[in-house]
């Protein structure tokens, strides 16, 4: 009896043992990411976002510093995206495949030019080991990136994983371009093992290259997250189970209207 009794006790033991592992590897492997966009020789910030990844989860906030702006959730383990409009207590779901099926018909629709520049260009790629700085460019558009080693590599498939997605995702945004070039930028960079710092990216406006766009992003990587990180994914959490869910284009529309 007494025998059963410390190997019953053991094996609880051992239970709580593996689970306080599993546990404190999922806190090990979260991270967050602060974003600021700038747009040509601007020193003042467009716009900013917080992104949290936490365990199969990553939450972006755009705008964060502000209670009421837009958040973007990627339920990776789901294979969708929910927005949130906090403002107006709007919700939508994005699934992979309604996005894959937005790229063919980009693919369909637009005309050759297009396609030729932004749908499937002839890429160059370069990295500088020294610099850590990877470059993909093509006739009419440039990215280049300066990158930073991650802590530890789950972060650097978890990053691409989600920048490619969101790219995807960025797409569908009236006046934005197509993804394939940054797909490139984001695989060469997993490639070095790196995560970015920073990104510019320049697109050429014209046949010449007189009139061009330049748009960067700088990138603070912080290696665990905050007491106030988790408050906020919780809040969201709570935030979004007590949002109106609508269309895509019902949730686009609104949106839109509500910035003229």
């Amino acid at each position: 009896m007494q025998f059963k009794q410390i190997w019953r006790s053991s094996i609880l033991l051992l239970s709580m043992v593996c689970a306080s592992i599993i546990a404190s590897s999922a806190i090990a492997n979260d991270f967050r990411i602060e974003t600021e966009i700038f747009v040509e020789d601007d020193s003042t910030p467009a716009s900013s976002s917080l992104t949290l990844f936490s365990g199969t989860t990553v939450y972006d906030f755009l705008n964060h510093e502000s209670s009421l702006g837009d958040i973007t959730v990627f339920d990776v383990s789901r294979g969708r995206f929910v927005l949130i409009d906090a403002q107006r207590k709007l919700k939508t779901t994005i699934t992979k495949d309604y996005l894959l099926k937005f790229l063919e018909q980009i693919k369909t629709q637009a005309s050759d030019e297009v396609v030729a520049r932004f749908v499937t260009p002839k890429l160059e790629q370069m990295f500088n080991p020294s610099t850590k700085t990877v470059t993909v460019a093509s006739d009419h558009m440039t990215y280049q990136a300066i990158g930073i080693h991650a802590k530890w590599v789950p972060a650097i498939q978890k990053y691409r994983h989600f920048a490619d997605w969101i790219a995807r995702l960025n797409s569908t945004r009236v006046g934005n371009l197509p993804p394939y070039s940054r797909f490139e930028l984001n695989r060469v960079m997993a490639e070095q093992k790196l995560l970015p710092k920073s990104i510019e990216r320049t697109v050429l406006l014209d046949r010449v290259g007189l009139r061009k766009q330049v748009v960067r992003s700088e990138h603070s990587i912080h290696w665990q997250l905050t007491n106030s990180d988790r408050k906020r994914i919780s809040s969201t959490g709570t935030l979004m189970a007590g949002c109106k869910e609508v269309s895509v284009n019902e949730f686009w529309n609104t949106q839109t209207q509500a910035r003229k």
